[in-house]
């Protein structure tokens, strides 16, 4: 059976770690969160790959007794072609999805999260950066208009054909 790792990227506060948990709980499979494994004290710029070597290696011990594997981490295209690289040669199918929203939906009292005025900066300049539209993304999925709360069973839907074409695999 084709095991499977779903990417979710975005910029910070579109609900990447929330869809990512209910989306790997809808699957069966596990949740990782790039932040999780991100160095303490040091910008991200500056151990992004370690960083990303980290997701790798604990991806893929999770993928040895799961088919689904999710991970909430926002991509930048060479970490977009290092992961890729990486599951790819393990035999994993990659999936890519960006999740994104408008500043004004990701800042939104109704989202239930307060962001200091460090990361309202950082969630402008990923929007500026295009981490809502990637164009290496095999699906986008917008949360203006929906409550990120029933994104993950819309989410199965949307990728049920991307997962379609491994071969002895089906969604429930």
């Amino acid at each position: 059976m084709r095991k499977h790792a779903i990417f979710l990227s975005g910029p910070i506060g579109v609900g990447k770690t929330t869809i990512g948990r209910a989306l790997a709980a809808r699957l069966g499979g596990a949740f990782v969160d790039g932040d999780d494994h991100a160095e303490p004290g040091r910008p991200w710029y500056s151990s992004i790959l370690r960083t990303s070597a980290s997701i790798v290696a604990t991806g893929l011990q999770l993928l040895e007794t799961r088919t689904f594997l999710v991970v909430a981490y926002p991509l930048g295209c060479t970490t977009w072609i290092y992961h890729r690289r990486k599951f790819s040669d393990a035999g994993v199918s990659p999936i890519f999805v960006t999740i994104r929203a408008s500043y004004e939906s990701i800042i939104a009292p109704a989202r239930g999260r307060e962001f200091s005025a460090a990361e309202r900066e950082r969630i402008k300049v990923m929007l500026s950066e295009g981490y809502a539209d990637r164009a290496f993304s095999d699906l986008t999925i917008d949360t203006d208009q929906v409550p990120v709360a029933t994104i993950a069973a819309k989410l199965v839907d949307a990728i049920r054909p991307l997962i379609a074409s491994s071969p002895g695999l089906t969604l429930g």
